[in-house]
């Protein structure tokens, strides 16, 4: 193999739309932001963004990654064709390498990070990472710059790949009930014992034989996402087998199961791991569908 091809692999294996890694650091992020591919996609509430962000970022923030109207159900996944027109206003293009930033420092800020993570590989977008610890751990562990102005996006003409085998609707949860398919519960634990709902309309409890993990476990004292050694201590914990694959995590709404579905796909590895959109805010206001409460309380 002569001297131009090696320099020439070396090349790719190096620059971002070849690191390999869904999960980047502060430090990783710091030496790689003039790489052309690479695209910064903060996700923080505008006022924060003003404030500081990662130099070249372009905001949008959370809420716009969550305004579907397909179902009643508030913050759903929203239609193809209405994430084809975000990515594009937003300038996105296929051949981006995607960094999602966001504020950090709390296990919120990683598991909307994950959502949004979860929405570009749903429209199938090749390259997607995640800032570990977000734009806080970026700045305070690697002194990394941050900046103030607003960057203005140049439109694209966004095309998705939509992958669909990442989303676990209400019948697929049924059959993997009946099934034994293994389901995570990444709420809190007075949520799966059944002693709190997030609503008063909601029945309390769990599906049934799901296991518990809380999401924030999945963070370390400094609000970075643990290493697999780690997370494969937590999900045998939980009662997981991790050489499975195909696990359906669910929280109230799929933003809380964002983060354990993220390691269990992008640390884990298991490529068939399924986040359900609906969660409990869904399955929890239907009577027909059976729900499983460790503790009873008169109501």
């Amino acid at each position: 193999m002569n001297k131009v091809v090696i320099l020439l692999l070396l090349s790719l294996i190096f620059s971002p739309a070849f690191a390999g890694s869904a999960l980047v650091s502060g430090g990783w992020l710091k030496e790689h932001l003039d790489e052309p591919a690479l695209y910064i996609l903060d996700i923080q509430a505008p006022e924060r963004y003003r404030q500081a962000h990662v130099p070249g970022a372009v905001n949008a923030p959370y809420r716009v990654w969550r305004t579907g109207k397909r179902t009643s159900l508030p913050g759903m996944l929203p239609p193809t064709e209405q994430l084809e027109a975000l990515l594009s206003r937003l300038g996105i293009k296929r051949e981006h390498h995607v960094v999602i930033t966001a504020t950090g420092g709390r296990a919120g800020d990683m598991s909307a990070a994950s959502r949004v993570f979860w929405t570009l590989k749903v429209v199938g977008h090749p390259q997607v990472s995640l800032l570990n610890g977000g734009v806080s751990d970026y700045a305070n562990r690697f002194g990394g710059t941050l900046k103030a102005r607003p960057n203005q996006a140049t439109p694209s003409q966004y095309r998705a790949k939509p992958d669909r085998h990442l989303v676990a609707d209400i019948g697929m949860v049924e059959n993997a009930i009946r099934r034994g398919t293994p389901l995570l519960d990444a709420r809190t634990l007075g949520e799966y014992l059944g002693v709190l709902t997030a609503r008063p309309a909601e029945r309390a409890g769990t599906l049934p034989g799901a296991r518990h993990l809380p999401f924030d476990w999945l963070l370390d004292n400094d609000g970075r996402i643990r290493d697999k050694p780690a997370i494969t201590i937590l999900f045998q914990a939980a009662g997981l087998d991790v050489g499975q694959d195909g696990t359906i995590h669910f929280c109230h709404s799929g933003n809380r199961a964002a983060l354990n579905w993220f390691v269990d796909y992008a640390i884990l590895g298991h490529q068939d791991a399924r986040l359900y959109d609906g969660s409990m805010g869904e399955w929890s206001t239907r009577t027909d569908l059976p729900m499983e409460s460790r503790i009873v309380l008169p109501r």
